[in-house]
């Protein structure tokens, strides 16, 4: 396997006055990587003083011996570039996609996959002994697809001048493509097709590439369409298991003639509700979504089903709805944007004290501090059952499905 002097990052320097660290601003250092952190950079530290100074350092994989550069310095840590890779990780990789290091659309694409996973579990436990040191819980297996290439249903490229692609990392300017290894074979053929249609332009534009309801793949500049279901599941595989896991888990939890109300908050266009209302006919479920064109598709689908009786649908706030109408007392079914749930919702639901709390989660931060709000608030939950699914191969992105119940 061969290693190239990798291109800088696009991480602009920024003196921070009065952290202490601004001296170390493009000074060169060997480093070795710990682990790798939540936003996908690894973590190496430099010794200054009379203390260690962590450094994250993108693109690099867990056991790297590097020479890196100090790119940029923060308060109380830095940023480093690699100027070269000494010893390679065993866990690192030639990145299949010619421009990996360069693009800001993955951030893994060096590591091999398994370790990928190891990482991901690895980073989802750091958090919950931070914000829960004194909860016993299992971590159980994280749940993968064979597609760790090929799995987005839709992709977002930008457009400005004459070139067309995704931006490198923390920086607008545009790395040129004409493939995307991660997105489905169908939308693949349509990034070229797109680029030729495109007159050179003076401003940024957006353009998305997915493949609608139908099966069939189309592209549009994002402003003149909106963002229209931009916010449902991109993996539709691991998508599908995440929602058999889930379903599979509320019915070891309540019977399936159960006939009292379910509450669904952060609802979207119904990833959940359907296969719910399959499951449970007799359930009365209460979805909540603040997005009106995801609530206008559910509500489509509901009369098509003939769910009418059964399902409703809510476009409002999740927490005005929290605070003016009933929730269950028996499951409440959460998956909130990568923010989390405002603090009073969750003490909210707590204060309720509904027999099981179902939270899936997009954002590991936001998970394990909503749950130590959710344990803090009402002391009687406890975890049931926790597990990664891998929505996003070679990134550092995952979701995750966190169970409560009442002991």
């Amino acid at each position: 396997m061969g290693f190239r002097k990798l291109a800088p990052q696009s991480k602009v320097s920024n003196e921070k006055r009065g952290s202490g660290l601004e001296s170390l601003l493009r000074s060169e250092h060997i480093v070795t990587v710990e682990k790798m952190s939540i936003g996908g950079d690894g973590v190496a530290r430099i010794p200054v003083l009379d203390r260690t100074v962590v450094v994250l350092i993108p693109k690099s994989a867990r056991h790297d011996e590097l020479k890196i550069n100090i790119s940029q310095t923060e308060k109380t840590f830095l940023f480093g570039e690699i100027l070269e890779i000494i010893k390679p990780s065993p866990f690192r990789r030639e990145p299949p996609c010619p421009v990996a290091f360069e693009c800001g659309g993955c951030s893994w694409q060096q590591i091999v996959e398994a370790e990928q996973i190891n990482q991901k579990e690895l980073l989802l436990k750091e958090l919950f002994k931070k914000f829960l040191p004194d909860l016993n819980y299992d971590l159980l297996p994280t749940v993968t697809s064979d597609k760790k290439f090929e799995y987005r249903n839709r992709i977002q490229l930008k457009h400005f001048q004459d070139k067309i692609g995704y931006f490198k990392p923390n920086s607008h300017d545009i790395v040129p493509i004409t493939d995307c290894l991660i997105a489905e074979a169908p939308i693949r053929s349509k990034i070229a097709e797109l680029a030729q249609t495109l007159k050179p332009s003076i401003e940024l534009k957006k353009y998305e590439i997915k493949i609608n309801q139908e099966g069939k793949t189309e592209y549009y500049d994002i402003g003149s369409h909106g963002e229209g279901l931009a916010f449902s599941q991109v993996n539709n595989s691991v998508n599908q298991l995440l929602v058999d896991e889930t379903l599979k888990q509320i019915k070891s939890l309540i019977p399936t003639d159960f006939s009292g109300l379910m509450t669904e908050l952060y609802a979207g266009a119904g990833n959940f509700t359907f296969a719910l209302a399959q499951a449970f006919t007799k359930m009365k479920i209460e979805a909540v979504e603040l997005n009106h064109r995801l609530t206008a598709a559910a509500v489509e689908i509901v009369k098509t089903k003939k769910l009418i009786k059964q399902v409703t649908f809510f476009t409002t706030k999740v927490e005005t709805f929290a605070f003016h109408q009933p929730l269950s007392s028996k499951i409440i079914l959460l998956d909130p944007p990568r923010s989390g749930c405002l603090p009073e919702v969750i003490r909210r639901i707590a204060d309720k004290k509904p027999e099981h709390i179902v939270y899936v989660s997009c954002h590991p931060t936001m998970l394990a501090r909503d749950i130590a709000l959710f344990i803090k608030s009402s002391p009687e939950y406890q975890i049931k059952h926790l597990q990664i699914f891998d929505m996003f191969p070679q990134t550092d992105h995952f979701e995750t499905l966190c169970i409560l119940s009442i002991r």
